[in-house]
């Protein structure tokens, strides 16, 4: 119930952030404004309702036609993807119309790894400055701040990386940043005792940040037709 409800504020989030527009962004844009802390419960209930349906309408309703091809495009694209259900709930809201763009679809996937991995960043921070967070734990903060960091300028460089083509690079690229989430969980099992407070959006990250590997994996070994 919980991973759903994270899902459900994912794909709320990233329907925001991921409008129109935000596939225009030119190679080198300036980094997103990290998102803001909120309250979870009472954005789960605000959003859940407007967005919550969003990617998961597409594969409720039955479809004929363009719109069945369509459908079944996205659920082959995501195939063999680090969880594929979780691939195409979020991207299909974000690849509009009937011609399946591969390259838009894991721009897609990646910019909510992206917009995931600045809300995890933002309340590491939160954390961090808390006077109510136990010293025990500010030192694995602090190792997860600075991974987090790296992971969020490794995203865009990637981004850039896919935007140009050049997926091969993107990939050798982007595999750092599970290296990264890896440390950061590192840092809190090394320090016993304390609890890890972002270890649920962390498993999103990795979930989101698998599939992209996945499906870039997939293009550069051919076992994804899409581009071959």
């Amino acid at each position: 119930m919980a991973f759903n409800k994270s899902l459900f504020f994912i794909v709320a989030l990233s329907s925001v952030l991921l409008s129109t527009h935000a596939f225009n962004f030119p190679a080198g844009a300036p980094a997103p404004s990290p998102v803001p802390s909120v309250n979870p419960t009472s954005e789960l209930t605000k959003t859940a309702g407007l967005f919550g349906g969003l990617g998961s309408n597409l594969f409720n309703l039955k479809l004929e036609g363009d719109a069945a091809k369509f459908r079944a495009q996205i659920q082959h694209f995501c195939t063999g993807t680090e969880n594929p259900v979780l691939c195409a709930k979020t991207i299909a809201p974000f690849v509009h119309g009937f011609m399946f763009d591969p390259f838009k679809a894991l721009e897609a996937e990646m910019k909510i790894t992206l917009n995931v991995t600045l809300e995890v960043h933002a309340s590491i921070v939160v954390e961090v400055d808390s006077p109510a967070t136990q010293d025990a734990a500010k030192g694995a903060l602090h190792v997860c701040k600075s991974c987090y960091k790296n992971m969020i300028e490794t995203i865009q460089e990637a981004l850039e990386l896919v935007q140009r083509f050049d997926v091969v690079d993107a990939y050798y690229k982007f595999s750092s940043v599970l290296s990264d989430r890896s440390a950061c969980d590192d840092a809190f099992v090394e320090s016993k005792g304390v609890t890890n407070p972002i270890s649920e959006k962390s498993a999103l990250v990795y979930q989101l940040g698998g599939n992209c590997l996945a499906i870039m994996d997939g293009w550069i070994n051919n076992h994804n037709n899409f581009l071959f």
